[in-house]
């Protein structure tokens, strides 16, 4: 198992797998470390009324190295 941070500037829900995560920030507006499986993983923001919601689809090491994985939302 390897975690992830899901890197955006405001706290959105994040889907991964269209499975619910929670929020990608903690209280403290740090991001959160969300654990998943290694392998290939859609990861989803959701919130805001997007019509198009952003979306990435990227493989997710067994082991990163040294610091969690990161998956980078831009605004647009």
């Amino acid at each position: 198992m390897s975690f992830v941070i899901v890197l955006f500037p405001e706290p959105r829900d994040v889907f991964i797998d269209d499975r619910p995560q929670g929020s990608s920030k903690a209280a403290s507006g740090r991001p959160r470390a969300l654990y998943v499986n290694a392998g290939s993983h859609v990861f989803r923001l959701g919130g805001r009324g997007d019509v198009q919601p952003p979306t990435q689809t990227l493989d997710v090491p067994e082991r990163p190295i040294l610091n969690p994985f990161r998956v980078e939302f831009r605004k647009c």
